[in-house]
This record gives structure tokens, C-alpha cells and sequence, in this order.
């Protein structure tokens, strides 16, 4: 089953990370992630020799204009629904109540929105520039021996081989996380098939049409690979890290 096209990969060669709501860069027109959005933050070719000298000012802010947020950014994030300024916070179209909202038509807009919601929920501080990445490293890290000492999985993996992670449960179900292990050669795929198992939650990715189990980030809601990439690519990669913490949630099938 191939899903519905939705967001853009961060044009930062170091970063290409999928984002479901990327933001434009408006010095030269390429989209990132929130993590790289700023032109700073991915070598901009435009020319933002105005905005350096703003900046050098660490007062200076492009004040958000949700009512009552007194936060800012040092960037313009300009709505293109309603043309006001926003933070990071109140960037997308359904946090700041724009009148050019719609609402998501597609099963990957759904999962988007609902991820938002979850992310936003464990964290309502975005970051930024590169301290997101940095931050989920030194967490998985922290997180790693306390996983090592209580998660699930296949006893006959070696230890080398072994991925630990802490899965934070769908929404439709009463517990609400479940400590596993997995192998480092397996596809996204597969470990979400053994995640499923070892948590006892329903699993119809092999079914055409029926609702599909997908990882996502916890950090922003990002999806987590494409189902036949390997943990270890991600990994080498630093899409993820070994001790981390994932979203398993549902996303509406298609025929």
C-alpha cells in the first residue's frame, strides 16, 4: 500500500527528515523542518544580510500575534492562510484558530494532526535550531541502561545486535507504554509487527485497506523511516538513537 503524499523532506543535506508541516524559508524558498528552518541553520543561498544584523541583537524578536502569547521568534513564520506572524507554538494553521483552516482530508493528515496532539501533549516546548537532535541523544542515552534492565523481546538476539526502545502505546488503548527490544537489522516494518505482539495491540498492516501501525518521532511527531528501511540505517544515519523513546499509532487505510 503506498500513502497518500503528504508534507515535504527537509531540503538540509544533513537533515532530509520527513515533516508533515515544513516551513519555507522565505530568503531562498526551500522548506525544512522546524529544526532547521531558520537561514542560519541550513547554509540559506538567499540574502539575509538584513536579518543577521537583526539578530545580532539577541532582544530582537518577530513577536507571535496568537492573543496573549508574549513569545517570538528570530525569524519570520509567516501563515499563508491569514498572513500574520507566529511562534513556533501557534505556527500551524489550527493553533492560531486561522479562518483558512480545513480540515485534514487525507489519512496521513489525520495521523499528523493526531500525532501533533501527542507530542504536544509529553512537550509543548518546540526546539530549536539543532538542540532537538542533540536533546533526543542525550535522552535515549539516559534512557538506555533503565531499558536494558526491563524490556521485552527476543531472548536469542545477541546483545550486540540489540535496539531498545520505550513505546508510547495508541490512544484507543488503557496502557500507555511498553519497554522493547529489537534487532538493529530489522526493517521498521518488522519491529512494528513485534512491538505490536509484545504489547497485545491490534495489528492489520498486512491487510489492504485496514488501518496501519506506524513508529513516529516522540520529539515532533515526524514519521520514524519508511516501513522496509532497516534500524540500523536510521541509526547510522542518527534518525534515531538506541534507547529512545517512539510514538506506535494508528493512521487510516485506503483501499
Amino acid at each position: 500500500m503506498e500513502l497518500p503524499n503528504l508534507g515535504k523532506y527537509c531540503q538540509e543535506s544533513s537533515c532530509q527528515q520527513l515533516d508533515f508541516l515544513p516551513i519555507k524559508c522565505q530568503f531562498c524558498s526551500n522548506t525544512f523542518c522546524t529544526r532547521h528552518f531558520l537561514p542560519q541553520d541550513h547554509q540559506c543561498s538567499g540574502d539575509y544580510s538584513r536579518l543577521k544584523l537583526q539578530v545580532s541583537d539577541v532582544n530582537y524578536r518577530y513577536p507571535c500575534q496568537h492573543p496573549g502569547c508574549k513569545s517570538g521568534e528570530l525569524a519570520p513564520v509567516i501563515c499563508p492562510g491569514c498572513s500574520n506572524n507566529f511562534c513556533l507554538a501557534h505556527r500551524h494553521q489550527i493553533d492560531h484558530g486561522c479562518a483558512a483552516h480545513k480540515p485534514p482530508e487525507n489519512s496521513m493528515a489525520e495521523a499528523a494532526v493526531k500525532i501533533q496532539k501527542i507530542t504536544e501533549s509529553l512537550d509543548s516546548t518546540p526546539a530549536k535550531g539543532g538542540q532537538g537532535r542533540k536533546s533526543d541523544k542525550l535522552s535515549a542515552k539516559v534512557q538506555l541502561m533503565k531499558l536494558k534492565q526491563k524490556s521485552s523481546g527476543d531472548q536469542s538476539l545477541p546483545q550486540e545486535e540489540r535496539v531498545y526502545l520505550m513505546i508510547l502505546l495508541p490512544q484507543s488503548y488503557n496502557a500507555t507504554q511498553q519497554p522493547i527490544f529489537v534487532s538493529r537489522h530489522w526493517t521498521v516494518g518488522k519491529a512494528i509487527d513485534v512491538a505490536a505482539n509484545i504489547a497485545k495491540v491490534k495489528n492489520d498492516n498486512n491487510i489492504l485497506g485496514a488501518d496501519k501501525l506506524m513508529f513516529f518521532h516522540e520529539r515532533d511527531g515526524s514519521l520514524l523511516g519508511s516501513m522496509d528501511q532497516t534500524l540500523k540505517s536510521l541509526l547510522d544515519d542518527q534518525q534515531m538513537y538506541n534507547g529512545q523513546t517512539v510514538i506506535l499509532e494508528y493512521i487510516h487505510g485506503s483501499a
